[in-house]
């Protein structure tokens, strides 16, 4: 299926609204239009977004503010009042948690329009949002918005975007954290080492064409941030402070690209003497190779057969239990094998498919054969137990990688972090943190009333 490209505009900021430092009044200078008088809703903006910090929220359709070209339809009624509340929630109480309602009121955009409708150009574009001279947003796609089923996707950078209940994530409050990234790179100047980064790399013409899953291999979060350093330092900032760990590690990992020979088998990181290099545990040992189930994996020989531990004298290595060796039963079937605690345990899966410890006697015991495959007998006639011997385990190899791109973010990244420090006073991770838990708060609000 061939799905439309997505995009986000981005207004550049005037100069005049950048350099301004003045004291904005604390009385009020917006006043909301009323088409019914004294409407519960318009009360709540007056209270909750005009009084405080001056902006005119815009769920109406206001045709000289939207002046689309396009075909595009109102906001509705209901879904703009829970989308008020969600970006009163997740967006501007987050930063006047972390920089004061005074840095939330000089720097913020005067206007918000609520659009019904996605914005989709001739060739399929869909635009996310608009900003305008850092002083108003619009938002689209309002219409599509479902207050009893809140996603704000924080864990998988990845996901398909066209899939319902719509990620307010990627399509409203990425877009915000984005576009007030503008406003302050605009009002406080960034290290022009940002812009050395990547030079060379970015795709001015042809952005549309590299895909999220791609782009971290060439140093950037989404496609779009390949535009120009603008659009990609905004994008970094977005993405990161509405990523768990976990998922924008997943962008890092994307960022390493694996190498391998010309059959397309893997390369790996060999010492000078030829060895094998592993990755370590976390007890500094090599790290044991698992299963995509999370079991180890043994050691085969050319012929498939497992490889079994010998001690010095070579013999065979066997589990205990205590200081038995762990005979073998016919009912226990194949092992699985996990590693916990520093010990490795073998298990085996009854008839439920439940893992247990091959300590309990399950069926018929199984007997040691020799190379013709019959019983052995020890010196009085009985025939001799086959006990569970310990294979060798296969550790993970370190693979031969190009991290080329997993290295220009993480520049970038220390350049952020350093410019919110020095130019703002705030703690990028502080930031990300507290938008996250709002995010997670906001899943679980009643969005049929008003707070």
């Amino acid at each position: 299926m061939k799905f439309p490209k997505i995009i986000l505009l981005a207004g550049m900021l005037s100069l005049t609204y950048a350099c301004s430092d003045e004291n904005l009044s604390d009385t009020s200078v917006v006043k909301i239009e009323n088409e019914v008088a004294d409407a519960e809703f318009d009360k709540w903006l007056q209270k909750n977004y005009a009084d405080p910090y001056n902006i005119n929220f815009n769920y109406r359709y206001v045709d000289k503010l939207v002046h689309s070209p396009f075909n595009v339809i109102p906001a509705d009624v209901a879904k703009s009042r829970a989308l008020a509340v969600l970006i009163k929630k997740v967006w501007m109480d987050a930063y006047e948690e972390v920089a004061g309602k005074d840095f939330l009121k000089k720097k913020c955009f005067r206007e918000f329009q609520l659009v019904g409708s996605p914005q989709v150009k001739e060739n399929g574009e869909i635009t996310l949002g608009q900003a305008e001279g850092g002083i108003m947003v619009t938002l689209f796609r309002v219409n599509e918005l479902d207050p009893a089923h809140i996603y704000i996707n924080q864990t998988n950078h990845y996901e398909p975007k066209y899939k319902t209940p719509l990620d307010l994530n990627h399509w409203f409050f990425h877009t915000m954290h984005h576009e007030f990234m503008h406003i302050l790179t605009q009002t406080k100047n960034y290290s022009t080492d940002f812009q050395t980064i990547s030079s060379g790399k970015y795709h001015a013409a042809d952005w549309v064409n590299l895909k999220d899953e791609d782009a971290a291999k060439e140093g950037f979060v989404t496609g779009y941030a390949s535009k120009e350093y603008n659009e990609d330092i905004a994008e970094l900032y977005s993405t990161y402070v509405t990523l768990t760990e976990d998922a924008w590690q997943e962008i890092l990992d994307h960022g390493v690209i694996v190498k391998t020979d010309e059959a397309g088998n893997v390369l790996y990181q060999q010492d000078k003497r030829g060895n094998y290099i592993y990755e370590e545990g976390p007890d500094g040992n090599p790290a044991y190779l698992t299963d995509k189930d999370g079991f180890l994996v043994p050691e085969k020989d050319a012929n498939g057969s497992i490889v079994y531990q010998k001690d010095q004298k070579g013999n065979y290595l066997y589990f205990k239990n205590g200081t038995e060796k762990i005979p073998m039963y016919a009912g226990h079937g194949p092992l699985y094998y996990v590693y916990e605690e520093g010990n490795i345990i073998p298990l085996y899966a009854d008839a439920s498919g439940k893992l247990k410890l091959v300590t309990e006697a399950v069926g018929d015991p199984i007997y040691e054969k020799n190379e013709a495959g019959q019983t052995v007998y020890d010196d009085s006639g009985k025939p001799v137990p086959a006990y569970y011997k310990i294979p060798v385990f296969e550790y993970k190899k370190l693979p031969v990688v190009d991290t080329t791109g997993k290295d220009a973010i993480l520049k970038k990244m220390a350049i952020i972090r350093t410019y919110f420090k020095d130019s703002w006073g705030l703690d990028l991770d502080k930031i990300r943190e507290v938008v996250l838990r709002k995010s997670k708060e906001a899943e679980t609000m009643d969005l049929t009333k008003l707070p």
